[in-house]
């Protein structure tokens, strides 16, 4: 049988990054790994379920797809209790947020999308 365990995201910048995922959101860090040309920080996203953030030692450029660039990964959605005062807490921190808080009745939540300091597309959901 299948199952997710990891989802990982190539940092540009690892202060920023473990500032957003672990202080501003909340995860709990788990480990990091040295892997001489990089390192691995990992956070608990569920019981089995992790981020691997990865930091390189050099650098490889940039790359920014358009959103409507097909065959790329889009985002990561979490679900979240609160869309409203979270995009309170992110504007608080300077996140940039790509959406104000906004219903979908189609689907049944409310959300928000925002970007982490890597440039990453997430989306915060709070379900009906």
């Amino acid at each position: 049988m299948l199952r997710p365990d990891h989802i990982t995201i190539n940092v540009t910048d690892l202060k920023k990054s473990q500032e957003f995922y672990g202080e501003i959101l909340g995860l709990k860090k788990l480990d990091t790994v040295d892997m001489g040309d990089h390192r691995l920080y990992y956070y608990e996203l569920t019981d089995t379920l992790m981020l691997e953030l990865i930091e390189y030692d050099d650098d490889h450029g940039e790359l920014h797809p358009d959103v409507k660039t097909r065959g790329i990964y889009r985002h990561l959605a979490f679900q979240c209790d609160d869309v409203d005062a979270l995009y309170e807490k992110l504007m608080s921190h300077g996140i940039i947020c790509l959406t104000k808080p906004d219903d979908v009745p189609k689907l049944s939540f409310r959300n928000i999308l925002v970007e982490d300091p890597n440039g990453v597309e997430l989306e915060f959901v709070k379900r009906a």
